[in-house]
């Protein structure tokens, strides 16, 4: 999947576009995570940069979560037990 979109980049900073598209968002909400579950970019240089310029987006940057709020969340979600 990987190689997929790293060839759907081509020469384009984004995904068959030289704005930001739908494509760009969808992928977004998942891509840039990779690296922190141990997925190696170190194949996917185009992915890698492409994964860096949508994180430097102002935008980009209001729409993530903390790792404090994220945290927070587990920490608030432990004390509630889950109903098998």
């Amino acid at each position: 999947m990987l190689t997929f979109f790293e060839n759907l980049l081509g020469e384009h900073p984004y995904f068959g576009s030289d704005r930001l598209t739908l494509a760009d968002i969808v992928a977004g909400t998942v891509i840039p995570g990779l690296p922190g579950i141990g997925v190696s970019m170190g194949d996917y240089l185009k992915l890698s940069a492409w994964s860096e310029r949508l994180s430097k987006r102002a935008t980009w940057q209001m729409t993530q979560t903390s790792p404090e709020v994220i945290e927070a969340y587990k920490s608030r979600r432990q004390q509630f037990p889950i109903a098998a």
